[in-house]
């Protein structure tokens, strides 16, 4: 699980350019592929920059960048994962919204939609900080590839009172 993160966000759907980004600070996993680069890049360089779509009751878009200035380049991390075997998908760090993710164990890059590998993760908190979980209908998908980039699209996550979204959240490793 990522210990501690941050990262820059619209607060407000919004496609109004980029903000400064944030940084995350977990370590990466001990584990390495062949030939990969496990050092951190050198001036922290490296950086998620992704979007976050969702539709249904609430319908917002959330352009973000996380900082990977601690973490392994693009490349290896993919192989790796984060500490525990774990995949977390980029997460903007906003008080209105964000998606927690997690992919457990992960293995390297490929598609996981085994919810047995989320765990009962999947949680949007969307503007007004109403939280939609999966439930036993939902659809969850999520692929990392080798370079770093990925994407996750979700289904019928739902509130209380079983209001729903769906949508996905695509990212770029560079």
């Amino acid at each position: 699980m990522i210990a501690a993160c941050s990262s820059s966000a619209a607060s407000a759907p919004a496609a109004n350019g980029s903000a400064p980004a944030g940084s995350l600070s977990a370590p990466g996993s001990t584990s390495q592929a062949a030939n990969s680069t496990t050092a951190p890049v050198s001036g922290g360089s490296h950086q998620f920059t992704a979007t976050l779509t969702v539709t249904g009751a609430v319908k917002f878009t959330l352009p973000f960048t996380l900082s990977l200035s601690v973490l392994p380049a693009c490349s290896a991390l993919a192989q790796t994962g984060f500490t525990d075997k774990t995949w977390s998908i980029p997460q903007p760090n906003t008080q209105d919204s964000k998606l927690n993710w997690n992919v457990q164990p992960y293995t390297g890059p490929g598609t996981y939609s085994d919810v047995a590998t989320f765990g009962n993760s999947v949680e949007l908190t969307g503007p007004k900080g109403t939280q939609y979980d999966q439930v036993d209908s939902s659809v969850l998908s999520v692929t990392v590839n080798a370079d770093g980039s990925g994407s996750a699209t979700f289904k019928n996550l739902q509130d209380s009172d079983e209001k729903a979204v769906s949508g996905s959240e695509t990212w770029t490793c560079s």
